[in-house]
């Protein structure tokens, strides 16, 4: 993740309380070098900082009111001319007084600003400092500000989405109503255990064990999202297949738009996976994919090569979409469908395309178009990876199959964090402890503590190493 550039001294203005540190904050929220860079200070003495810096003197009415102001330093030099605004607390991004600047983009600048906000007091932010006081003054949940760092690193329009969705709440109000289930739940069952000489029907075991059911189910549903969820983060998995001399690294090449694979005549050349991730634009939008090009698939007895087939194989077994590759001049059907009959098909897209176009009559083409049909139930593309003709219409293809593996159901909370499929597994274990819970003092507990397994979803109970290891991760100046 790109870093807003800082001082190169910034280790002396570091507080060794970290992110519990009271002290106010400074940091640059873009990069310098550009035509603007932004910069941010929040916390008690962040207006008086801010009027210091322009002779200003900042009052509630100029909350938000952007001045264009000459900011000095300390001896009355000019520093820059820059656009200020103030906010004040509990009004502001992280809840307490803040001000923010967007100064001319120098890196200069940005240095002799920052170096005065050290001289009146402020400390440089830590990662993710900003979002951390946001969190912790009530002003984001947890799960919104990770929305925050999924938002700048999203890389395709899927992944933006659903960044964008959990920044406003998706995700905590699902939760959410998760959580005030179980509470209601083990609130119930403690009632019971007060009244259990009476027969009354609402806090009974058995009913209240019905209660959980849909808790169950949605706890299932976001357990089973988080394979979809790497999807839209890292992309979906295609992997390239086929026989030694397909053309498959040329492909695999030509849609990459640079020599990745090595590309030569003898068969077997490629003999490990060799992945990168590509964009592409589809109807739906941009999506990412993970490619994989890999070994040709023969018997052999070198060693090395046996290794990189299982290692091919391993690949299509693991993809969403598989693209076979043939060899317009020699396509051996047979052997392809062998070897892809060795791979489990349930659940996977398959792309064929036909290599070598630009040496293919038009009979040729004819009959290659009726053997993998008849082989393989399937239309074919055909490429040329010399003059790359068809292979915006495979890339074209391969965008609408992995859009299809990103569609979401509206209001469908997709996990993307591996914490929190965790949390997720926890409490469906304790649940299914009280599924079978003798008495409901048992019952209560274990209800109870599968609500407070899902605090990292939430943000509640999570300890203070790990709240300062989830905004380590973010970007200075957020």
């Amino acid at each position: 993740m790109p870093q807003a550039w800082q001082p190169a001294s910034k280790e002396r203005h570091i507080d060794a309380s970290g992110y519990f540190s009271n002290r106010t904050i400074v940091a640059l929220t873009t990069p310098a070098g550009g035509a603007l860079c932004g910069l941010r200070i929040s916390g008690a003495s962040a207006i008086a900082i801010g009027c210091s810096l322009s002779g200003l003197q900042l009052s509630h009415e100029d909350h938000r009111r952007a001045k264009r102001v000459w900011l000095h330093d300390e001896k009355g030099a000019r520093l820059d001319e820059c656009l200020m605004l103030a906010f004040f607390a509990p009004h502001s991004f992280t809840g307490e007084d803040a001000v923010e600047m967007f100064l001319h983009g120098s890196p200069m600048i940005a240095q002799r600003v920052l170096e005065e906000c050290f001289k009146l007091g402020a400390r440089l932010a830590l990662p993710g400092e900003f979002s951390f006081r946001a969190v912790k003054n009530g002003k984001l949940q947890i799960s919104q500000a990770e929305a925050i760092k999924e938002v700048i690193a999203a890389s395709n329009d899927f992944s933006l989405d659903l960044a964008l969705e959990k920044l406003a709440g998706s995700q905590h109000q699902l939760v959410g109503a998760v959580k005030n289930e179980l509470m209601q739940v083990c609130s119930l069952s403690e009632a019971g255990i007060d009244f259990s000489d009476q027969d009354i029907e609402e806090v009974s075991l058995p009913r209240l064990k019905a209660r959980l059911n849909k808790v169950r189910e949605q706890l299932e549903a976001l357990r089973g999202s988080f394979d979809r969820g790497k999807r839209f983060n890292e992309g979906v998995p295609v992997s390239i297949f086929g026989l030694p001399n397909a053309g498959k690294s040329s492909f695999f090449n030509a849609l990459l738009g640079e020599d990745r694979s090595i590309v030569s005549d003898i068969a077997g050349t490629t003999r490990d996976v060799v992945r990168e991730k590509i964009n592409l634009r589809g109807k739906s939008g941009q999506v990412t994919l993970r490619l994989s090009d890999t070994a040709g698939l023969r018997e052999s007895s070198d060693v090395i090569e046996g290794i990189g087939i299982e290692r091919s194989l391993r690949a299509a077994e693991e993809s969403d979409i598989v693209v076979v590759v043939i060899d317009g001049l020699e396509p051996h059907f047979e052997r392809v469908k062998a070897y892809l009959d060795l791979v489990v098909l349930a659940g996977k897209a398959f792309v064929f395309v036909i290599s070598k176009l630009d040496l293919l009559t038009n009979e040729a083409r004819k009959e290659l178009t009726d053997g993998v049909f008849h082989f393989f139930q399937q239309n074919a593309y055909f490429i040329s990876s010399n003059s790359l003709e068809g292979v915006r219409d495979v890339a074209d293809g391969l965008a609408a199959c992995a859009g299809l593996q990103l569609i979401r159901k509206p209001g469908e909370v997709v996990l993307t964090q591996m914490e929190h499929v965790r949390a997720v597994e926890s409490s469906l274990e304790i649940l299914a402890r009280a599924m079978v819970a003798s008495d409901l003092v048992l019952f209560a507990n274990d209800v109870r503590h599968a609500m407070n397994a899902l605090g990292p979803l939430i943000g509640e109970t999570l300890p203070d190493d790990v709240l300062g290891k989830i905004f380590s991760d973010f970007c200075i100046g957020k």
